[in-house]
């Protein structure tokens, strides 16, 4: 039994000498590009192009693999991207002769390896690695994308001085989902696998809806306050007044009244005019601008507008009782309400004949009945003031109070 297991062992080991002395000397054999054979069991994109020749091998894959024209649509219309235009290729001659010199590299036993697995094992396979111009792919994109997307239009609404109010309307917008298409394009010709492709659309919403401009339709709080239209401050009051109306806050947004007008520079519009610095008079760029915005915040309070910000001047001013004023410095303390309704708040000032009113309007449905306490407390040489927002029923029966600024003045 033992005689005849190394009789076994001899004859296989004689066979593998044989074997192998059969491949190296096959190798040896003379081959070139145009007439040598692919190995047996050599695939390229599981297409086996074993004993076939480069040429013979390219025609076979050819069979199922070859790029092919990406067409794209929407609706009833449809477009075409040509292989060449965007250089599509798969590198099959590459593949090809990746698989040819498999068994043919300078290392004759790592080739002897090759072929015995090749032989007896698993076949061996080759991905078709596909490449394109990235940049004409997006350039035809880009042109197709213009002829499909819409800007969305956003409603808007104007309030003339007479209280008539203007709006149009909205309109979604059209988008052709870019990243989307690429990844569909990108995908496709990774798996070489090129189909019709349905052109991902996004719907763009409005910011700003019919819906919402058509809900403001009454006036939720409004103030005014006198000044001289003669002087320098007047014109500033003019500036200010302007740049701070026609205003549209929605839902959820903060009204900062340094960023609707900017610096008061003489750039923008500003005079010199007296201005309190150090708690004394100045002649100082802007001047009067503070009566606005004090115009604005009495008009917001009785809104029921969330104050984010105010502060009071150094001395009770002469255009609004003391802990209703509204003090703003460009870049150093600022004005600032909050819309907390679900229903957007429209600004509108008018100024004219030496006089400022501020009008925000809203929904209806949002309107309270609102009236505003001060209390007063003196001490030394300072005022101290409270400012209470107070919410009345329709009996006028006190709903809730709430403290909504505390203020500090010199006294002359």
């Amino acid at each position: 039994m033992v005689k005849i297991k190394i009789l076994i062992n001899k004859l296989f080991f004689l066979w593998c000498v044989i074997f192998i002395a059969l491949l190296t000397l096959g190798m040896n054999k003379k081959e070139n590009n145009e007439d040598g054979k692919i190995f047996k069991n050599i695939c390229v994109e599981q297409v086996n192009i074993g004993n076939l020749t480069i040429n013979e091998a390219k025609k076979s894959i050819l069979k199922s693999y070859y790029p092919k024209p990406i067409y794209l649509k929407y609706n009833d219309k449809r477009w075409c991207i040509e292989p060449k235009d965007i250089r599509l290729d798969y590198n099959i001659d590459r593949s090809i002769e990746e698989a040819y010199k498999y068994t043919r590299e300078e290392d004759k036993l790592e080739n002897i390896k090759k072929m015995f697995n090749l032989s007896f094992k698993e076949s061996y396979n080759i991905n078709l690695h596909a490449s394109y111009d990235e940049v004409k792919l997006s350039s035809i994109i880009d042109k197709i994308c213009k002829e499909i997307n819409v800007g969305v239009k956003q409603a808007t609404i104007e309030i003339k001085e007479t209280g008539q109010i203007i709006t149009t309307e909205s309109k979604e917008g059209i988008e052709v989902d870019i990243i989307k298409l690429k990844e569909n394009i990108y995908d496709m010709i990774d798996k070489k696998d090129i189909k019709e492709i349905n052109l991902p659309i996004n719907i763009i919403k409005p910011k700003i809806s019919t819906e919402a401009v058509k809900s403001i339709n009454t006036i939720l709080g409004q103030y005014s306050t006198s000044f001289n239209d003669s002087t320098s401050r007047g014109s500033n009051i003019h500036v200010a007044g302007k740049s701070t109306s026609d205003i549209l806050i929605m839902p959820g947004e903060i009204f900062s009244y340094n960023k609707s007008t900017g610096a008061r520079t003489w750039s923008n519009g500003y005079k010199p005019a007296k201005v309190i610095v150090g708690g004394k008079y100045v002649n100082g760029e802007g001047g009067g601008v503070c009566q606005v915005s004090t115009t604005i915040y009495n008009a917001a309070l009785l809104a029921g507008m969330e104050i984010k910000e105010v502060h009071n001047h150094t001395f009770p001013s002469r255009y609004a009782p003391r802990g209703k004023d509204a003090a703003v410095s460009y870049g150093y303390t600022d004005f600032k309400f909050k819309n907390t309704y679900s229903h957007p708040i429209y600004i509108k000032n008018i100024v004219n004949n030496g006089a400022i009113t501020s009008k925000i309007y809203g929904c209806r449905q949002d309107r309270e009945k609102i009236y505003i306490r001060t209390e007063e407390k003196y001490s030394k040489d300072k005022i101290q003031v409270k400012t209470y927002r107070i919410y009345l029923d329709e009996e006028n029966n006190k709903i809730r109070d709430e403290l909504v600024a505390e203020s500090k003045y010199k006294i002359k």
